[in-house]
């Protein structure tokens, strides 16, 4: 019974937050905004109003507790994107919990079109979708209806740019904004970034510029853009799940001996690797081999459907040169 009166309380926007709940033998005790009327509590059944004095809450309450189940949002600087049922009423509790969010979204339409963007309606806050981003001590300037970005792959970033060495070439296909290509740049690397969306490749080179970081920018589809790389990159990042097995001939010819290629893609719940056997057949076809070295679910995307990383090594054989590497 406590905790439905605590949730009516919280509905009415009269549960002083900032005081503790006592409770003794037979009786809980729920603290009250001294604002509110005693007339206005009239309608909760089984209540008795008393006077008492309350200690000072020094635990943070949650969003969860408010609204009493747990809301699907995820932060990007200080915009919430919320996937709910209720997004106005979990906009105010994320609000009251979270005070640096000064937006909350929410999506109308899946990731859709070439540039993998989606569309949002304003739910609360300031009328923005422009924000600053910070993820592993690097700041990212993100507009989430101009470029795509996803925060729930932050220790995937991490885990590929852990692996790169100082000096390394690294050729990102699809930099969107830049997340990948920062971090790595960061860790010493040459970074090759490349993105169609012109957007995209505005923000990144803003980005690089506030961070102080290097990065080569090349705006335009990767299929054309990377032909001067053929044999160089020891790292190539292929972030573009819905159809990045329709640049994988690209990516392999990048990649030098033995460089990896980091592969993301979708799968279903029962053949989560599939594209192994797409990978290994490209590269049967282009004259190489591809080493599976690491694979692992990034995250859920849809019911029984991943996310999930594929990083291969490309083995070639010196002897045919790279002349062979580029046929066609």
């Amino acid at each position: 019974m406590g905790e439905r009166i605590r949730r009516a309380l919280i509905e009415m926007g009269a549960l002083d937050k900032g005081k503790r709940i006592r409770s003794d033998d037979s009786h809980v005790y729920i603290p009250v905004l001294d604002s509110i009327s005693p007339d206005a509590l009239k309608g909760l059944a089984d209540v008795e109003i008393v006077h008492m004095e309350f200690d000072e809450d020094r635990r943070r309450i949650t969003v969860e507790e408010i609204l009493g189940r747990r809301p699907s949002f995820e932060t990007i600087g200080d915009i919430a994107v919320v996937e709910d049922e209720e997004p106005e009423r979990s906009a105010e509790a994320i609000m009251a919990v979270h005070r640096g969010i000064r937006t909350v979204l929410t999506p109308i339409s899946d990731v859709e079109g070439e540039f993998r963007l989606r569309r949002y309606r304003h739910v609360a806050g300031e009328m923005k979708t422009l924000t600053i981003h910070r993820e592993h001590g690097i700041r990212y300037k993100v507009d989430l209806e101009r470029a795509y970005f996803s925060p729930r792959l932050s220790t995937e970033r991490l885990r590929v740019a852990e692996q790169v060495r100082p000096g390394d070439l690294v050729v990102d296909m699809f930099a969107g904004v830049g997340p990948f290509s920062l971090l790595m740049a960061k860790r010493g690397a040459r970074v090759i970034a490349i993105d169609k969306n012109p957007c995209a490749a505005k923000l990144l080179k803003e980005n690089a510029r506030m961070n102080r970081l290097d990065v080569e920018i090349r705006e335009g589809d990767a299929s054309s853009l990377t032909e001067d790389l053929a044999d160089k990159a020891d790292h190539v990042v292929m972030n573009l799940p819905h159809s990045a097995s329709l640049f994988l001939t690209e990516a392999i010819r990048t990649a030098k001996n033995g460089g990896v290629v980091h592969y993301y893609t979708f799968a279903p719940e029962d053949d989560l690797y599939r594209d192994v056997r797409i990978i290994e057949e490209k590269a049967r076809e282009l004259g190489c081999k591809a080493a599976v070295t690491y694979r692992s679910v990034v995250r859920s995307y849809a019911p029984r459907k991943y996310n999930v990383v594929i990083d291969f090594m490309v083995k070639k054989d010196a002897q045919r040169g790279r002349s062979t590497s580029m046929e066609t």
